[in-house]
């Protein structure tokens, strides 16, 4: 059997560290991006609400820019509507991107534990 030299060791734990602290990284980032997904979509869910109780003769006004466009009710429900079907698809997807980074977390976890307390021979 070969032993691995110090310099091979380190070099696989260096590249591990990395890989490890990346994920970590990743993971959170995709945290923060599904934390605002979901306060947007509840936005959007509250705006819903409030527009449903709305007489439907009510005027209401989209903003666009800086400034504001008369809309139908109807529209305006229909696009807050959209908006949370959206974001609800958007939130899956960042929570598959989540689960991924967090095995790769966990795998590189594992791997440097292998390194620190397995043999040194191959």
């Amino acid at each position: 059997m070969a032993t691995l030299s110090d310099d091979a060791i380190r070099k696989v734990f260096v590249e591990l560290q990395a890989k490890y602290i990346q994920s970590q990284q990743q993971v959170a980032t995709v945290k923060a991006q599904i934390q605002a997904k979901q306060r947007e979509r509840k936005m959007a869910e509250l705006t819903r609400r409030e527009l449903d109780s709305l007489d439907p003769n009510t005027k209401t006004y989209k903003p666009v820019g800086k400034m504001f466009i008369q809309s139908p009710l109807s529209d305006m429900k229909k696009q807050y509507v959209d908006s949370i079907a959206a974001t609800d698809e958007t939130i899956k997807q960042l929570e598959k991107t989540q689960k991924y980074w967090e095995r790769s977390v966990s795998d590189a976890e594992g791997n440097l534990k292998d390194i620190l307390q397995g043999p040194r021979t191959m």
